[in-house]
């Protein structure tokens, strides 16, 4: 297959985000999708997917002809994040785009509704309340594109799904793109009534080759948040800690709190205002630790980000997968770091045939596989102090007679 050239509406948006070609991905959906075939998409996180389905479904747009495209996302964050990178290339073709999530406020979703974009990206809650009320029509809807597909498509939303897709036209275009797949993936025919064009790239390493994978053996939680500290005390450092709940997650938080570490905390109980703020305290670097459970996992991406911490090791393959991809984007380096007992590291082999090394942190953050950190502390102070005193004195005094004082 010959390298596809950037096409001409997105070289301008290209060289303003440094990307200098596109990846496989990108080249290998665009021409499908613009010939509107169904399509299942699959590569690894931080490949470039979300610009894959954006190029050519910005290519088939005609401007105030209505609501033309629909995007299912599986949270608010993701939704609002897509939504940003349309944009300004929807605008570029005299089209607009806007975002129907929970947790923002209706009203004001209803009035921009009003101005007929022709993208809407939206959560499966939200976009139900809406075409129930007849204020979202999906009859004239072309194509659909339901992202993070192997989420959408699990026991609890995949009804939602097909139901949401019965009220569009039977010949929209129906594309779905994830990372990892799931058992529907498997007969897609079956549950959607058509054949998909399956472009399936989840083990090129290419995408993820700047990503190392270690484990450190911890004890307690107080030896897990001690690391976590010395990490984030380092300047170069932009970490995101995992948990795999949120009892875990607030259980750390008194404990950084206390030792005056700079933070933020991301969970799906918060408030939709509370978790923009963190995440845009964390995005523009004003904090460089994040804590949060898998609410953040999915699709989030957010710039060089050097660092992601397991505090314990993922429910599954496809959990630690989509964490890793939230590090060592578009070809960038990255750090994947998993706490845990031996039999934790044994259990993780299991996951994947990923090289994942057991390390020591050293005093500069890095990883190596010898506890470096406290022999160099070790060494630092002897060369200040004696390293025996005792000794160095019975030397000085060898041959020399004791005389005992008098008691006073």
């Amino acid at each position: 297959m010959n390298k596809l050239e950037i096409p001409k509406l997105f070289q301008d948006y290209f060289k303003e985000n440094n990307f200098e070609q596109m990846t496989k991905i990108q080249e290998s959906v665009y021409l499908p999708f613009k010939e509107g075939k169904d399509i299942v998409a699959m590569a690894p996180t931080g490949s470039g997917k979300t610009l894959g389905f954006v190029m050519p479904m910005i290519e088939t747009l005609v401007p105030k002809d209505g609501l033309q495209i629909l995007i299912l996302e599986p949270s608010q964050e993701l939704a609002i994040q897509v939504r940003t990178v349309i944009q300004p290339l929807a605008k570029a073709v005299g089209c607009s785009v806007q975002a129907v999530t929970g947790g923002a406020n209706p009203q004001r979703q209803l009035k921009k509704l009003k101005e007929k974009p022709e993208i809407l990206v939206a959560t499966l809650g939200r976009l139900k309340e809406l075409t129930d009320s007849r204020k979202v029509k999906l009859g004239n809807v072309q194509t659909v594109i339901v992202d993070e597909a192997d989420e959408m498509l699990n026991e609890t939303k995949l009804d939602s799904v097909r139901q949401t897709l019965d009220l569009m036209p039977a010949d929209v275009q129906m594309t779905f793109f994830s990372a990892t797949g799931n058992e529907i993936f498997k007969n897609m025919s079956k549950w959607f009534g058509k054949d998909f064009l399956l472009i399936d790239q989840r083990y090129d390493r290419s995408y993820t080759a700047g990503i190392k994978h270690y484990f450190i053996n911890t004890g307690s939680d107080g030896m897990k948040n001690t690391l976590i500290r010395e990490m984030a005390h380092n300047k170069k450092f932009l970490g995101i800690v995992f948990f795999n709940n949120s009892r875990s997650l607030h259980k750390i938080i008194s404990d950084l709190e206390h030792s005056k570490t700079n933070f933020v905390a991301l969970d799906s109980k918060m408030s939709s205002q509370q978790r923009k703020t963190a995440l845009q305290l964390f995005s523009s670097g004003k904090v460089n630790l994040m804590l949060t459970t898998d609410v953040a996992a999915r699709g989030m991406d957010i710039d060089d980000v050097t660092t992601i911490i397991n505090y314990m090791i993922p429910r599954d393959n496809s959990e630690y997968l989509h964490r890793a991809g939230r590090t060592g984007r578009m070809g960038k380096s990255g750090d994947v770091v998993t706490f845990g007992n031996s039999h934790d590291f044994r259990n993780l082999q299991t996951f994947n045939d990923l090289e994942i090394k057991k390390v020591f942190l050293n005093h500069d953050g890095t990883f190596s596989d010898k506890a470096t950190y406290h022999k160099n502390k070790q060494n630092s102070a002897s060369k200040s102090k004696p390293r025996n005193k005792k000794r160095l004195r019975d030397q000085k005094n060898k041959g020399k007679r004791r005389v005992k004082k008098p008691l006073q």
